[in-house]
């Protein structure tokens, strides 16, 4: 009986450690089930939009490349802007002609723009698409600026870059109502511009001989007094020695490099002198056998007015044929205005 108490105090002193409550654990559980939950959510819509826009982008190709093959993307009309109208029609039917049958979307712009610049009378040009089924054209025309004639004695137009544009008959001039190849058409012809294939030294020396060109043309436009109609050809063939040839009577006068239009009158007074029968006049610029010209006044070829000491006055060979055009065009002769 004795032991009773000591087995008393022993239970008395046991520590009981207590249990968790199952509320809170089932509350973690559920909080725990729903942070992964919303990650998987989160991770799912991070993986779907990559996924939704790479499928509108295939779809958005397939699209296209069904909608850019259809028919509606034939060609059906082309734009040419800022041309005249035969131009327009060359342009319009070489367009035509390469595209063929492709489909719009196809037509390389860049190799369409360097076929039409190719072209004699187009400078430069820019095309564009006009969607679903056409082609817009802007060209810069070249604008005729010289009547030459060739060694052949076929008469081209050049323009300022003193490339070829197309023959006499074709090629009507920019603001004028008349027909290509009329008279009122002709401007004094130029010569002795290369031929053929040209060097890059060449046609730096015809866009020279273009320039010299307009200078006569200016100075010789020049009110109150204008010569520019006098003249039916001017020389270029050597830039430093311009030779032009009067209308009527045709006689060729040298004027030389530079001071064109006070050489040129020069020369007209003297032939006029000579015409008249004054002696007095041609003997002031040191003109030899004054007396012998006179006489044979419609026989003068050739007046040197270039050189700076007298002028030179030279008269046709007796039997020698005498200058005459050779090409067929109308005359030039003055005209009284109606």
């Amino acid at each position: 009986m004795a032991k009773g108490p000591n087995n008393d105090s022993k239970v008395q002193s046991q520590k009981v450690t207590p249990r968790a409550s199952r509320r809170i654990d089932r509350s973690r559980s559920r909080r725990r089930s729903a942070i992964d939950f919303g990650s998987i959510f989160r991770t799912t819509l991070a993986l779907a939009k990559p996924a939704a826009i790479l499928i509108a982008v295939v779809m958005a190709i397939l699209g296209y490349s069904a909608l850019a093959n259809s028919r509606l993307f034939m060609l059906n009309r082309v734009i040419v802007s800022d041309a005249a109208a035969p131009l327009q029609a060359d342009v319009e039917q070489m367009i035509r002609r390469i595209v063929g049958q492709s489909r719009l979307m196809e037509v390389d712009l860049s190799a369409l723009r360097q076929k039409i610049e190719a072209m004699p009378r187009v400078k430069a040009a820019s095309v564009s698409r006009v969607l679903p089924d056409g082609i817009f054209v802007r060209v810069v025309e070249r604008q005729p600026a010289i009547l030459v004639r060739r060694d052949s004695e076929a008469l081209v137009w050049l323009d300022d870059d003193a490339i070829e544009m197309g023959e006499f008959s074709e090629v009507k001039l920019p603001g004028s109502g008349s027909k290509p190849g009329d008279a009122s058409e002709i401007p004094p012809i130029a010569k002795g511009f290369a031929e053929g294939t040209r060097s890059q030294s060449a046609a730096a020396e015809d866009r020279e001989r273009i320039a010299i060109y307009k200078q006569i043309e200016r100075e010789f436009s020049e009110e109150p007094n204008p010569l520019w109609n006098l003249i039916d050809q001017i020389d270029l063939t050597f830039t430093r020695d311009i030779n032009v040839r009067l209308a009527h009577p045709p006689v060729l006068i040298h004027i030389g490099s530079t001071d064109f239009r006070k050489r040129f009158e020069r020369a007209l007074q003297v032939l006029q002198a000579v015409k008249r029968g004054d002696s007095e006049l041609p003997s002031r610029f040191r003109v030899q056998d004054v007396d012998r010209l006179i006489q044979n006044a419609n026989n003068i070829s050739f007046i040197d007015a270039a050189r700076g000491d007298r002028i030179v006055v030279n008269i046709a060979t007796p039997g020698a044929p005498k200058t005459v055009r050779q090409e067929p065009i109308p005359d030039k002769s003055p005209k009284k205005k109606k």
